[in-house]
């Protein structure tokens, strides 16, 4: 069941099949690729509130949230997830969300896809990374002395593309030269047990 009323970029024929309304699945291509050009949710918000694009209902505001699950909707790129609801009452036709009561089903290729399962598949890695820096930039990076510091410009900026840990700041002395440098933590810590092949890079050239 998918109330296509409020589904942006489909509408059902007369045989109750999802099908593209390709004026709207022009807007969902759009958000899509925002965000995969590094807007936030909150600048695509903006950006569609200011070009004058209306929700599917008709608004001229959008939500954060709306935007958010569009991003996260594997209906967009031809699948289904069945049953993320499930009715508790069929008098009042009450419907909650499914925490595991009762089964779900996935069905890949069920309709037509808007978007590219690549392209859905970057977002959700993007979305992750995203929310990976968030959590970073909470906890404040720990230095070798066991106390806390973001002295640094980069702290809490640099993410590991591999394991997805920060980097740390690092002063390495070689044949008596100094150099500064941003490791993995985890390659820092455990070598390459924990991540391979992260690069360690001279803070000179980041700062350029």
């Amino acid at each position: 069941m998918v109330n296509h009323n409020k589904f942006l970029g489909y509408t059902k024929n007369e045989a109750g099949e999802l099908v593209i309304v390709p004026e709207e699945a022009e807007i969902v291509r759009l958000i899509f690729r925002l965000y995969l050009e590094g807007q936030s949710i909150t600048q695509i918000k903006k950006y569609l509130e200011e070009n004058g694009i209306k929700t599917v209902t008709g608004k001229n505001q959008w939500s954060t949230t709306t935007i958010n699950n569009m991003l996260s909707n594997e209906k967009y790129m031809g699948d289904a997830l069945l049953q993320k609801s499930y009715t508790v009452d069929y008098l009042t036709k009450k419907r909650v969300k499914n925490n595991g009561i009762v089964p779900q089903y996935y069905v890949e290729d069920s309709h037509p896809a808007i978007i590219s399962k690549d392209l859905f598949h970057r977002i959700q890695e993007e979305k992750a990374r995203r929310a990976n820096i968030k959590k970073t930039a909470e906890k404040r990076a720990k230095t070798d002395s066991g106390k806390y510091s973001s002295i640094y410009a980069l702290t809490e900026l640099l993410i590991c593309g591999e394991c997805g840990k920060p980097y740390r700041r690092v002063s390495w002395t070689a044949y008596s030269e100094k150099r500064i440098v941003w490791r993995c933590l985890n390659r820092l810590e455990y070598g390459k047990k924990h991540c391979q092949n992260s690069p360690t890079i001279d803070e000179e050239v980041l700062n350029k």
